[in-house]
């Protein structure tokens, strides 16, 4: 499917999701300052008219240049089915109906970033987990438990590993700033969290 095609089914969607905007294929709840939640519609290469929903949440204090799946949850139909056809003669109310059931309950279990925090513990198992946990915490002023976390994560991740050993540079610089100047560290994420909203497109709805 096209931008274009996705940005039409979201106008049709709107109606019956308040308090959602559309950015591209992106349906977001406005404002996206310190979380992103929202719901992203993606194309499938099955064929040009088959497509995914992902109900997704994205803390923005965490440095980074595009949309992630990380903390998504897919938008499945009644089937049980992850795909999507925009052919499909009542498309548009049973994926509303989905996206009332599944993504507005998930997304609005994160109303703020501790409320994340606890979204967040369902994905374990992937070292950008508790990176994320951990600067949300800081992000959110817990800094005793930030350090804790981001201490618990540098003695998991694999330096050998180009990406984890990446994780381990972030995660130990912030948790280092963290013990030696919260503020400093909680300006430092600030700032992260500004640059994520601009590379994302985002800064018309950080109001």
């Amino acid at each position: 499917m096209t931008r274009k095609e996705f940005i039409a089914l979201e106008k049709a969607l709107l109606p019956d999701l308040p308090g959602f905007a559309i950015k591209g294929p992106l349906m977001l709840i406005p404002p996206a300052r310190q979380l992103l939640r929202g719901i992203h519609f993606d194309g499938s290469s099955f064929d040009k008219t088959s497509f995914y929903a992902n109900a997704l949440i994205m803390p923005l204090c965490v440095p980074t240049n595009h949309l992630s799946l990380l903390f998504a949850r897919p938008i499945r139909q009644s089937s049980g089915a992850d795909r999507w056809s925009i052919k499909e003669p009542n498309v548009i109310a049973e994926i509303s109906a989905e996206l009332k059931r599944q993504a507005v309950p998930f997304l609005a279990r994160a109303k703020s970033l501790v409320y994340f925090v606890d979204v967040a513990k369902e994905f374990a198992g992937n070292p950008h987990t508790p990176k994320a946990i951990g600067f949300a915490l800081a992000r959110a002023g817990q800094f005793d438990q930030a350090i804790e976390v981001l201490g618990q994560l540098l003695g998991q991740v694999d330096l050998n590993i180009g990406w984890q050993s990446d994780i381990a540079v972030q995660a130990g610089a912030l948790r280092a700033k963290l013990i030696a100047n919260p503020i400093d560290a909680q300006q430092q994420l600030e700032r992260w969290e500004t640059e994520t909203v601009h590379k994302l497109g985002l800064d018309a709805f950080r109001t």
